[in-house]
């Protein structure tokens, strides 16, 4: 084998796995949806569940975590953020989004009076 092919064959065996190398880092591998899930309670008790691969799971975790009989689910979301906004008169808000400003913003939105603050807050990783 000449310089010439040596080259040739050098440059080709280089290329091929330059292609390969982008094959593999382009393929994705798909990640499965989690969940999240926040509860409250009247009583004062919060809790919440997150990261976890279905809704009831989430929702589970967020009832124990809250701790109370009269615990109840205010929110769940997928592949997002959850929180809850109250006030000191019991006036609850809740919302979900993509990011953890946006759920802010919409559990602000709906608590409805301007004294009201966000009382938890939770996302998920994806």
């Amino acid at each position: 084998m000449g310089i010439n092919s040596a080259k040739q064959h050098f440059l080709l065996i280089s290329a091929c796995a330059l292609v390969l190398e982008g094959l593999i880092a382009g393929v994705a591998v798909a990640q499965p949806d989690r969940y999240g899930a926040i509860a409250t309670s009247a009583s004062g008790g919060w809790g919440y569940g997150y990261d976890y691969l279905t809704r009831q799971e989430a929702e589970q975790k967020a009832l124990r975590e809250c701790g109370k009989s009269d615990c109840q689910v205010q929110v769940w979301f997928k592949n997002a953020c959850g929180a809850v906004a109250k006030d000191q008169l019991g006036n609850l808000g809740w919302g979900w989004a993509v990011t953890r400003e946006q759920a802010e913003a919409s559990a602000l939105s709906g608590c409805g009076t301007g004294a009201c603050r966000i009382q938890v807050w939770a996302c998920t990783t994806r």
